[in-house]
């Protein structure tokens, strides 16, 4: 990283808080941003040359990037990756045995000072192990709810986890909704059959997020001749209190049906993720991936990360943020604001951030990106972890 004292970022077209663009300088020192407005001074300057200056993009749920892992690789490597694709903020997001989760927190603690040496980590998030279904996972991820497994988790995170997935119609779901939630971690709703009736006792439990909303959320059985069935995602995609996720690429979830979330839900109540695994962001080929993944096949990022020995089935996306932001707006035909608000914006509310505005007061997580949406830099904290080579 390199720091400054004083950074302007000039020439840009800035994304305020309103949605709309203004050309205009953004002040930054220690780590904030400072003051936005025109012809600001300071010593060290960005030269955003007519480009996009917007907030840093924030992913919830990834499990790896190019040769990386966020259970088994160095969470250092992992973050200038993830700087390289824009992203500011992410949550590495473990889906194994709860021992061996246990084991990898706590490793990463002692390798990253209990993470204070990388300020893009937002915290832990916990897929497993307390899912009814295992998607592209397996059966030994999994668990039922203990308040024994809670508790070692728990402690082994010292305090890092900040998203916990639970299967709504588990034994004792709600009740560990309640106790997570009181402790200020987002629960999120995954991997379900659960009945609306379920997943609405979850939600009044404190449940505010659903995993990869429509992956691993199987259809309901027709009720009746000629009757449409309702089902848990139907409930998910009109109760407000909720917000859904969406996997990007065009392949985990249709066009259609991402044009359909748009519709249902609030504007700030949908977030893009990646879910991303090992091989995201690698050139086409098959790579070999640690642990039980065995060979994945990658064909670009939109067609997810295939498991060659398991019949080519997804074990999550191929994508990188930058990729799944420009979906947003080539792929989903929306515009550069709404990609801004489902990949910065929406996630910070979500949690509790300081982050996905430009605005005074803010953390100074920003990005600037060229007219081709190429990305130019990655800021965190005020320092720039990320500048595209020059030619």
């Amino acid at each position: 990283m390199k720091g400054y004292g004083a950074l302007i970022i000039h020439h840009g077209d800035v994304l305020a808080p309103s949605g709309e663009f203004y050309a205009c300088d953004v002040l930054i020192q220690d780590g904030r941003i400072q003051e936005v407005g025109p012809s600001l001074e300071a010593e060290a300057v960005i030269d955003a040359a007519g480009g996009y200056v917007l907030p840093g993009l924030i992913d919830l749920h990834t499990h790896g990037i190019r040769t990386e892992s966020a259970e088994t690789g160095d969470l250092r490597e992992y973050a200038r990756i993830e700087a390289s694709f824009g992203t500011t903020t992410f949550y590495p997001t473990f889906f194994s045995p709860p021992e061996e989760s246990a084991q990898q927190m706590q490793r990463h603690h002692r390798e990253t000072d209990e993470l204070r040496l990388l300020p893009q980590i937002g915290g832990f998030r916990l897929e497993s192990p307390y899912l009814a279904q295992t998607g592209a996972g397996v059966s030994k991820d999994l668990v039922s709810i203990s308040p024994e497994t809670t508790g070692m988790l728990l402690a082994a995170a010292g305090g890092h986890i900040k998203i916990w997935d639970v299967s709504p119609e588990l034994d004792g779901a709600p009740e560990l909704i309640r106790q997570l939630s009181r402790e200020g971690i987002v629960c999120s709703l995954a991997h379900t059959q659960a009945t609306i009736e379920q997943g609405c006792a979850a939600v009044d439990a404190g449940a505010r997020l659903v995993t990869h909303l429509f992956d691993v959320f199987p259809l309901p059985e027709q009720t009746g001749t000629g009757v449409y069935p309702q089902g848990l995602v139907d409930y998910l995609l009109v109760e407000d209190r909720v917000t859904c996720e969406i996997i990007g690429d065009g392949t985990h979830v249709h066009p259609l049906l991402v044009e359909k979330t748009f519709r249902c839900k609030p504007s700030d109540r949908l977030v893009f993720i990646t879910d991303s695994n090992y091989g995201a962001g690698l050139p086409p080929g098959r790579y070999v991936a640690p642990g039980s993944w065995g060979t994945v096949q990658i064909d670009g990022p939109n067609n997810g990360v295939r498991q060659v020995d398991r019949n080519m089935g997804l074990a999550g996306s191929a994508l990188t943020p930058i990729d799944s932001f420009r979906n947003v707006i080539r792929l989903f035909h929306k515009d550069i604001t709404t990609a801004s608000h489902v990949w910065s914006r929406n996630p910070a509310r979500l949690m509790g951030l300081n982050k996905g505005e430009i605005a005074p007061g803010r953390d100074a997580d920003l990005i600037v990106l060229d007219k081709n949406l190429d990305l130019c830099y990655t800021i965190v904290a005020g320092e720039i972890v990320y500048q595209r080579a020059q030619n």
